[in-house]
Order: structure tokens, then C-alpha cells, then sequence
């Protein structure tokens, strides 16, 4: 009876250590997706201006994917050095508006200049600051 006693407290123990090993492997995945988490969140606050890091954290909440695809292809102009300045939240409302395929329907016609999109127009502003 002892020597099955034995055995059963080693497989206890060996359950034990297996559950002990799996939780520390779970928390150290976990500590590592926060970590990149805020490696992200600094990167997002550098690349865009405070009104756009605002629309985003606000748009994470509605629309997640959209979000993260617009941050995502952020990421990936800073990276690849061809952001040359800080984008304003026109910026992420524009790239918001391709992503999600909605067509301009906006105008904007000025003094002495043909009526062209929204998108044409905040595309040459951006461009001319």
C-alpha cells in the first residue's frame, strides 16, 4: 500500500510541477506581449500627433483592426525612413476613410481653383505643410 502511496505523490508531484512550469511559460508570454505593447505605444505617441494618438485610441475601441492596420502601416513608413513629419489626425481619418473603402463625398471648392475631393484636398495640404 505504501509503495502506491509512493507512486501516486510522484504523479502528483509531477502534475504539480507541470501545472507550476505552464503557469510560469504563460506569464512570461504574457509579460512579454505587454512589454510590446508599450515598445508599440511609444513608437504610435512618436509618429503621431497627440490629436491623432487620441482618434486612434478612440477608434481602437470601436473599430480594433482598423486601428491596427492604420498603426501598422505607420510603423512600417517610420521604419523604412519615409515619414518626414508627425501625422496629424487628417492623416489617420484619410487613411481610416481608404481602408474602409468609402468614397469621398466631400468637396472642397476655394477661390480660383477647381472643386476637388476631400481626399485631394487634405492630400495637398498635408503635403504643403
Amino acid at each position: 500500500m505504501s509503495k502506491e502511496s509512493d507512486e501516486l505523490k510522484r504523479i502528483r508531484e509531477r502534475k504539480l510541477q507541470a501545472l507550476i512550469a505552464e503557469r510560469q511559460r504563460r506569464e512570461a508570454a504574457n509579460s512579454v506581449k505587454i512589454e510590446r505593447e508599450k515598445e508599440r505605444e511609444q513608437v504610435v505617441q512618436a509618429i503621431f500627433l497627440p490629436d491623432a494618438v487620441d482618434y486612434l485610441k478612440e477608434l481602437k475601441k470601436m473599430k480594433p483592426d482598423i486601428a491596427n492596420r492604420i498603426e501598422d502601416l505607420a510603423i512600417a513608413l517610420f521604419l523604412r525612413r519615409q515619414l518626414v513629419t508627425r501625422i496629424p489626425k487628417a492623416g489617420v481619418l484619410l487613411v481610416q476613410r481608404k481602408l474602409e473603402g468609402v468614397e469621398p463625398k466631400i468637396t472642397v471648392k476655394r477661390r480660383g481653383e477647381d472643386e476637388v475631393s476631400f481626399y485631394e484636398a487634405v492630400r495637398k495640404d498635408l503635403a504643403e505643410q
